[in-house]
């Protein structure tokens, strides 16, 4: 083997090697060196300067001021949680298509808000952040955020709310969960498409605003690893590879559109999916820059293997008179 051929597969083999790091890279934080009082600086999208930047700006400020640091720095805060140990707490922001996840000692502030794959509670009774839920509640998934008018709403399924034989929705009343409590109280199901002539499997909540109240058009995936970011939507083609986030099964359950279910033109896909799933956003395959399409609302399951059948989300659109947020318009 001559020099220059063996020069032509280096470069080759280099480059095959950069993509495949690239690709293992997408949909997961970088970590950085720590500074400041953080207890780890992790990133997506940007990089550890910008960071470290952020942590050293939050440096010695209360957990009630957070959210305005981070502001000041540019970044978008989206949730804080407690890690369940060594008195410290998780605080995740984005800036554009980039994300942080950064640990800080302390009480976690009050910050959380609405974004697709989150956990719902739907009942019938009156609901209380802190306490148990209400006798004959049901646990659901949250899919996109969208525009009424000059309002926003949040869509799951139809169903989990449900329906009286008047045809009334029977619960509800809807909040984020934080396990194992219900959390932040959403308010009432606005619309419910289920009571229509020609029923949909979805409905509208109410999304928190204000501080400490965030909505946004991203697909959350659990503090440790970075959001999807909702970037438009996309057909229920046949063969098209679509994934899902439920809170029973978790993010990124992926698989391909084969079928519709039986009699309908509801849209049946190779994921399982199980109890507590419906309502979840489903979205096409992440691109490298982490962003994904919206296609749909996890609706039920169907055959032996529990296949993951959905709403397409066109329609659901349509019935509301409503359009899709995408990230960057919130």
């Amino acid at each position: 083997m001559n020099r220059a051929v063996r020069t032509i597969l280096l470069a080759v083999t280099t480059l095959l090697v950069v993509a495949a790091t690239a690709s293992a890279q997408t949909g997961r934080y970088t970590s950085c060196q720590k500074t400041g009082d953080a207890l780890f600086v992790d990133v997506s999208g940007a990089t550890c300067d910008d960071a470290r930047a952020v942590a050293t700006a939050l440096t010695g400020v209360p957990a009630a001021d957070v959210e305005a640091a981070l502001l000041a720095a540019g970044w978008r805060p989206l949730r804080a949680a407690a890690t369940g140990f060594q008195r410290s707490y998780d605080i995740v922001a984005t800036r554009g298509l980039a994300s942080l996840l950064i640990r800080r000692p302390g009480d976690p502030p009050d910050l959380d808000g609405w974004m697709a794959g989150r956990e719902l509670v739907f009942a019938r009774g009156r609901i209380v952040p802190g306490a148990r839920a209400p006798r004959g509640s049901t646990v659901c998934t949250s899919a996109f955020l969208i525009r009424l008018g000059r309002s926003r709403g949040g869509l799951s399924a139809g169903h989990c709310a449900g329906l009286t034989r008047k045809r009334t929705t029977r619960r509800r009343n809807a909040a984020l969960r934080r396990p194992p409590q219900p959390g932040i109280v959403l308010g009432g199901v606005q619309r419910n498409l289920e009571r229509r002539k020609r029923r949909l499997d979805a409905l509208v909540l109410p999304v928190p605003s204000g501080a400490g109240r965030p909505a946004a058009a991203v697909v959350d995936r659990g503090v440790l690893n970075p959001p999807w970011f909702v970037r438009g939507s996309a057909r229920p083609l046949l063969g098209r590879r679509v994934c899902f986030t439920g809170r029973t099964s978790g993010a990124d359950q992926c698989g391909r559109i084969v079928r519709s279910y039986p009699g309908t033109r509801l849209p049946c896909t190779t994921i399982t999916a199980r109890e507590g799933d419906s309502g979840g956003p489903v979205y096409t395959a992440p691109r490298a820059d982490g962003t994904v399409r919206a296609v749909g609302v996890t609706t039920l399951v169907f055959g032996l293997f529990q296949s993951m059948c959905f709403t397409p989300l066109e329609p659901v659109l349509d019935a509301l008179n409503a359009t899709l947020v995408s990230s960057g318009e919130t």
